[in-house]
């Protein structure tokens, strides 16, 4: 097949026209990838059977068609001044621009969060899904965990998605927004995957459980503690709990993860922390 022929093919498969430009190439990507995802995520619960998207065709095509549209841009006529700039910071200004765009989206999702929330019963515990976790239902999660403690009234419940790889715009804007998320939002608890863990608690996002005031009644089996190690640790410690398997994550979609639960929580609620994740604790096969 001749590279003009592989070429058409490629658009084919992601189906799009030839003459598609590559902001349209990346956001047909993203879509394929999500869709993908989604029918990993069904083939798995049902019994292994096959995705009808071919992931390894679809990335060969994209790469395909990002090779050809790289190819084409060096044939272009020497660019201006403005265009030489842009050609060389194109990438700071495009973070530049997302980064300003996520801050006024969360200013005013922060804004109708509070006037949503001036109708809603105070949380006694904020919980956040932190990571790869993009078709997680925190609505369920949070009915859920309420069946645990009846007695309150509502656990405040985000999902923050944190691609594993930057493979577009998108994914970059996504983990833009997890970061300023991190800095800005401060949950009790923290469900993240392998990956998040590892990387939050190296950076002292989490409490150490040895400092967590009678954590030791928790009584968390050894295989199921997570350990891990910021610079001012000298050896390992217990940072999470690995509740993979809960029947509180029955139907949430948590993309074959495991779920490992970290207490950021400050001293003042660490009576309400310790009592979810005793329930936890107990109920986690």
């Amino acid at each position: 097949m001749s590279e003009l022929e592989e070429l058409k093919k490629a658009y084919e498969i992601l189906g799009l026209p030839e003459d598609a430009t590559r902001e349209q190439v990346e956001n047909r990507y993203f879509i394929l990838m999500k869709k993908a995802r989604a029918e990993q995520s069904r083939a798995a619960d049902n019994d292994g059977e096959d995705s009808t998207l071919d992931l390894a065709e679809v990335n060969r095509a994209y790469n395909l068609v990002l090779g050809i549209e790289s190819q084409k841009s060096t044939t272009v006529e020497k660019p201006t001044k403005l265009g030489h700039f842009f050609y060389y910071y194109k990438l700071h200004v495009i973070v530049g621009i997302i980064i300003v765009l996520i801050a006024g989206y969360m200013i005013k999702d922060g804004i109708d969060k509070r006037r949503a929330a001036a109708n809603l019963p105070p949380a006694n515990l904020s919980v956040s899904v932190f990571g790869n976790f993009y078709f997680a239902d925190v609505g369920l999660l949070e009915q859920n965990m309420l069946k645990l403690v009846p007695d309150w009234k509502r656990i405040a419940t985000t999902l923050v998605f944190v691609p594993t790889e930057i493979k577009s715009q998108q994914d970059m804007a996504m983990q833009q927004k997890s970061v300023l998320m991190l800095m800005t939002e401060k949950s009790e608890l923290y469900i993240t995957d392998e990956k998040n863990f590892k990387s939050l608690s190296a950076q002292g996002a989490f409490v150490s459980l040895n400092q967590f005031e009678g954590w030791s009644s928790l009584n968390v089996p050894k295989d199921k503690l997570r350990l891990g190690r910021t610079d001012e640790d000298k050896e390992d410690h217990p940072y999470g709990i690995d509740v993979t398997g809960n029947p509180v994550f029955k139907g949430i979609e948590m993309s074959g993860e495991h779920q490992i639960i970290a207490v950021r929580a400050t001293e003042e609620k660490w009576a309400d922390t310790r009592k979810l994740l005793e329930k936890l604790v107990a109920t986690t096969p």
